[in-house]
């Protein structure tokens, strides 16, 4: 057991890093509405209402193209308790799974030796050792990419998609080794049709057909798709789903036509921030990389880096041509993977001016982006408004980042390159956490609805006036009712009105009503009876006609 412990100290240290980064606020602040909540809620019915195939907020539908995800977080929230923690679990564990694919995509048939000791690069050459230098390069790229600790902290099935299509296209990538691979490559990517959608099952068999076209290689496209042991396993996974869903909810079929639950990050250029912000701090670095993965001519010769290259454009298309700007963590581990060959190979045979070029790119991206142009796009973002004061030292800790990667290639210091650059990108995480923390403070009623948890009984109702939390359900396992509010998007026969006399019926009754309500909003015209104040928080009131 110690001479294990000795041989893998590495990898375990490296592993308890990124579990303490990945999950240590995974259960520290409230849902995120409106998409933790709906996803929570719907999570939770299933779990406390035992019906797992009609997903549902209480009594009122809801759509989603498949539910996978669902069915995770029910077994989450019996594993774990009732909490936030148990919805954002699946999350954080699949942000690791997505660096692991990073770093089996990086290391393969690299040949390249791992290396990270204080001795002269060739005196360590002849070693062998696996993980390789590029794989521990890839995996310190991806675990570092904002993009990838962004989906990783947020209850929804982005990196749930991004880490099963990452595991499918890196078993895709590996098979020519051992053609077994690619049973693992049709499992996971059906899994990603379960959990997410059918875009996952699509966008890799696009992926086989872009490249196999690409380069002329026709075996990779006949053995992917007609390999007997990869097409029986889509075909008996996928069937048994569909089956299911025919049998206890037709209406899933219905929905895969639909959009997931997509939700406003401020207008087209809140968007564009939000892309931007997936791959800090690597902006230079990856277009560097890429630039010399791009073929010269066609047909194009067959490597990892181009597979790789076309895994990430045609995730990245499906991102944008869905609207859905979160899948773009798809793309992370195979530009990770990219970015960690191509800096073993530049930092192996010394190739100081690609590693100069991406230095200075990523200075020149980073630095008006980050220090100029972001600050003056916060309010177009409401999110990044009310995440300022974590911005600032994750702004402090990126351009440690930057001085960094400038100080030990300016110095040419390999080593200390290959340790401390990545280690400072791992750093720039740490504010990181705190975004989210200010970001429930203002999209999250936690306080509010564990005050309702603590006191709703028996014919207690609760209605929501001028806003629409889907989180309610989830903190009180109740119904509630909504005035004057739009409904969220995905979630059918909702009790809604717009009728306010409703509010005034209800709240003369014998029942106890309480309201959740802006502080700054009042209704159009004074309760019938006394208003008593249960608590104040996150800018709402909790009233109560008793």
């Amino acid at each position: 057991m110690r001479n294990w412990l000795k041989k893998n100290k590495k990898i375990i240290l490296f592993g308890a890093v990124l579990f303490y980064l990945y999950f240590r606020g995974a259960g520290d602040h409230g849902l995120i509405d409106p998409v933790e909540g709906v996803n929570a809620s719907v999570s939770l019915h299933m779990f406390a209402g035992g019906n797992y195939f009609v997903p549902r907020i209480g009594d009122s539908l809801t759509a989603g193209r498949s539910i996978g995800t669902w069915w995770l977080y029910a077994l989450a929230l019996k594993i774990f308790g009732w909490g936030e923690f148990a919805v954002r679990f699946w999350s954080a564990l699949s942000g690791l799974g997505m660096i692991l694919a990073a770093g089996l995509s990086g290391g393969y048939d690299s040949g390249l030796p791992y290396y990270y000791g204080d001795y002269d690069y060739e005196e360590y050459e002849v070693n062998k050792e696996y993980p390789s230098r590029s794989s521990w390069l890839s995996a310190y790229v991806c675990a570092g990419m904002t993009g990838c600790f962004a989906v990783s902290q947020i209850a929804s099935s982005h990196a749930i998609f991004s880490c099963l299509t990452a595991f499918a296209m890196t078993c895709i990538l590996r098979y020519q080794a051992n053609k077994n691979w690619l049973i693992g490559a049709h499992f996971a990517s059906v899994l990603t049709f379960i959990a997410h959608g059918p875009e996952g099952l699509i966008l890799t068999w696009i992926a086989v057909i872009v490249y196999s076209a690409l380069c002329e290689d026709w075996a990779l496209l006949k053995d992917f798709f007609t390999w007997p042991a990869g097409i029986i396993t889509t075909i008996i996974i996928m069937g048994m789903y569909l089956l299911v869903m025919i049998a206890f909810n037709p209406n899933i079929l219905h929905f895969m036509r639909c959009q997931n639950h997509i939700y406003s990050f401020g207008g087209f250029s809140g968007i564009m921030i939000f892309a931007f912000l997936n791959f800090v701090p690597y902006h230079g670095f990856l277009l560097r990389a890429i630039w010399e993965v791009l073929p010269d001519n066609y047909p194009a010769e067959k490597s990892p880096e181009l597979f790789m290259l076309i895994w990430a454009l045609i995730f990245a298309v499906g991102a944008f041509a869905s609207g859905d700007v979160m899948a773009l963590s798809a793309s992370l581990p195979a530009l990770s993977a990219i970015l960690g060959r191509k800096l073993d190979e530049w930092l192996k045979h010394k190739k100081f001016s690609s590693i100069n070029i991406a230095v200075v790119l990523n200075i020149l991206i980073l630095v008006p982006m980050l220090y100029i142009i972001l600050p003056f796009s916060l309010r177009s973002s409401p999110i990044l408004r009310a995440s300022l004061m974590s911005l600032i030292p994750w702004g402090l800790m990126t351009g440690l980042f930057i001085f960094a990667a400038w100080h030990y290639t300016r110095t040419k210091q390999i080593v200390k390159w290959v340790r401390n650059v990545p280690a400072a990108a791992l750093l720039c995480l740490m504010p990181l956490a705190g975004i989210f923390n200010l970001t429930s403070e203002i999209y999250s009623i936690r306080d509010i609805g564990l005050k309702l948890r603590d006191i709703i009984q028996g014919n207690d109702k609760v209605i929501q006036y001028g806003v629409n939390y889907p989180s309610v359900y989830f903190y009180t396992l109740r119904n509630s009712e909504l005035i004057g509010t739009p409904l969220t998007p995905g979630v059918d026969d909702w009790q809604f009105t717009t009728d306010e006399e409703r509010l005034h019926v209800l709240w003369g009754r014998k029942e106890r009503l309480f309201l959740i309500i802006p502080e700054d909003k009042n209704p159009s015209k004074p309760l019938p009876k006394n208003v008593y104040h249960i608590i104040k928080a996150e800018g709402m009131l909790l009233l109560s006609n008793q």
